[in-house]
């Protein structure tokens, strides 16, 4: 059984799915990180993919801050390292037996590998596993589509024509109103908008936090899947850092864009227990 479940972690009100509460200690619990779309939620993301998971381990999908319902907050100075520890102390208010399986999509799919990356050894990552997540981020016209959200019911639905190849996802006017209604939460448009802000007077700055990433560091298995149609990374980016992982298999999807998870969910589950097996 999934359920929805809300935790105070640090004082902040925390949004997580629960199911496979059952395997609970008898093999490692799966922590399922969001993608950072407008609308972007751990139900909507890995909605077609908790249950099949469920029915081996104990799982968990958080919503990031500021993302589905968890609370609307943004740290202007340093919301990356916010994010990661919020879902660090998550993991610990939830007690779970180390190790941990964790999985991201998208933004949080290079959030997991950077946090591999740091060899931080209270993070305890028993295997990780990346979804169209890492790699460069073209500033294009897919990408304008989805940083441009205008709130409207069909601005959302041209996010999931650029997210998804196969167009049909886009003519599912239930699916679009689900997304539509998670970005439309109060403080969600306000919350997804402002890790896009930038002051004019800053510069380029200094590297990013992907630029940062030391990926012989990563001492857990990896598996990355990657869309061939994916217009939201540029082609080929998985050769920028993938051969650089010491234990790290590639996966990519032939038939999926952005959210390969979703599109191609047997595909995705199938191979995502083999290699947890």
């Amino acid at each position: 059984m999934t359920e929805s479940k809300f935790v105070s972690v640090d004082g902040i009100r925390t949004h997580y799915i629960e199911a496979g509460l059952e395997h609970r200690g008898k093999r490692p619990s799966i922590v399922l990180l969001n993608s950072a779309e407008y609308g972007g939620a751990g139900e909507i993301t890995w909605e077609f993919n908790i249950p099949v998971f469920a029915k081996q381990y104990h799982v968990l999908a958080p919503d990031h801050l500021g993302f589905g319902r968890t609370d609307k907050i943004h740290d202007f100075g340093n919301q990356f390292n916010k994010r990661v520890a919020h879902i660090k102390r998550f993991i610990d208010t939830m007690a779970l037996d180390a190790p941990v399986h964790v999985m991201g999509s998208s933004m949080s799919g290079g959030l997991c590998l950077t946090v591999a990356a740091r060899a931080r050894p209270d993070w305890n990552i028993a295997k990780l596993v990346c979804c169209s997540g890492g790699g460069d981020a073209p500033d294009n016209e897919a990408r304008k589509v989805i940083n441009t959200y205008d709130g409207s019911f069909e601005h959302m639905r041209r996010i999931v024509e650029v997210m998804f190849h196969d167009k049909s996802w886009a003519k599912k006017d239930d699916y679009i109103k689900r997304r539509h209604e998670m970005a439309n939460m109060p403080g969600a448009w306000e919350a997804t908008s402002a890790a896009r802000f930038k002051a004019p007077f800053r510069g380029a700055g200094g590297p990013s936090e992907r630029e940062q990433i030391n990926y012989a560091n990563i001492n857990c298995p990896v598996l990355v899947f990657a869309g061939r149609h994916d217009p939201l990374r540029k082609p080929g980016y998985t050769d920028d850092f993938v051969p650089k992982i010491p234990n790290c298999q590639l996966h990519f999807f032939e038939n999926a864009a952005h959210m390969g998870n979703i599109e191609c969910a047997d595909e995705f589950n199938k191979r995502v227990l083999e290699f947890l097996a």
